[in-house]
């Protein structure tokens, strides 16, 4: 069946992109090799080296398999509006101007058949030396990174303030857990952030969730949050996230209607971070026999 192919890629990574052979929807969508950063049952992430050590990419596919997903698809405005892949770029921009740092996009495709999307994708550029903050608190909680007071507090005024711009700006992410937020140390000691699949929330997303969606939000980050932090600190994560320097009686109803929230969601997400650990530990354990295959001898 004839199919219609849209690439778009920002000029400045044309020709890297070239090298890393992520130039053209048919080798995006084609692409097999490279280490499975997430995946399910239609959607992947591949991250994807470059040509130099240090600057590689992620590669998050979309795929409409059957016509029952394309038809759905179509509902929820892919038929005329913009598809996912393209939707996330726009939004990681926006971010980006807001002030809220995040993965930057550099390409975004699609595959049409019939004008119906059968798959799309965003190719962002890697932050090197990140990693999600669910490993990165797991690795101070194992003493593998150590952390000060001040560089404790900073983290969680810096985080607090970021989502707080986010939502500001009317930005959801709708899984705002910590294994979805990068962190990397920046040449001060200090911890940076990096966000993704954060959308702009529709008017009507604000109408149905009410004007105090936010709340969820803020529950999925103290579910991640309450096995490596204390009570104080989440105190001052709210406080600062407010922007409050005491608590007003309407504050403190929001901090309890987070506190009833977490912890249905923490139980979900001690599943996730399990598999968070196993899922870092099957890559090392790829990137150890790749290296062994590379020199010749046994992983």
């Amino acid at each position: 069946m004839a199919f219609r192919d849209h690439l778009r890629i920002d000029p400045a990574y044309r020709e890297l992109l070239r090298a890393a052979r992520l130039d053209s929807v048919q080798a995006v969508l084609e692409r097999v090799d490279g280490r499975v950063a997430a995946w399910s049952r239609t959607t992947d992430t591949l991250y994807v080296p470059g040509p130099t050590a240090g600057q590689g990419y992620y590669v998050k596919r979309y795929f409409y398999p059957r016509w029952r997903n394309r038809i759905r698809g179509m509902l929820r405005g892919t038929f005329f509006g913009m598809h996912r892949g393209q939707a996330e770029y726009t939004s990681l921009l926006a971010m980006q101007a807001l002030g809220v740092t995040s993965a930057r996009p550099v390409a975004h495709g699609s595959r049409r058949i019939g004008h119906f999307l059968s798959a799309c994708f965003l190719i962002t550029e890697e932050v090197p030396e990140a990693c999600n903050l669910t490993t990165f608190a797991q690795r101070v909680a194992a003493g593998a990174e150590t952390l000060t007071p001040p560089q404790r507090q900073g983290m969680t005024r810096r985080l607090a303030e970021l989502v707080a711009t986010m939502h500001e700006g009317g930005f959801s992410h709708g899984q705002l857990f910590w294994r979805n937020v990068l962190v990397r140390r920046g040449l001060d000691g200090m911890c940076e952030y990096f966000f993704l699949d954060a959308e702009p929330m529709r008017r009507w997303e604000r109408w149905g969730r009410g004007r105090d969606w936010w709340i969820e939000e803020i529950a999925h980050l103290t579910a991640s949050a309450t096995s490596f932090t204390t009570r104080s600190e989440r105190l001052r994560f709210m406080m600062a996230y407010l922007s409050a320097r005491r608590l007003t009686p309407q504050e403190k109803r929001y901090i309890q209607a987070v506190e009833r929230l977490s912890p249905p969601l923490q139980r979900h997400e001690q599943q996730r971070i399990k598999m968070n650990r196993l899922f870092d530990e099957w890559n090392r354990q790829l990137e150890r026999e790749q290296r062994a295959a590379a020199a010749g001898g046994p992983a």
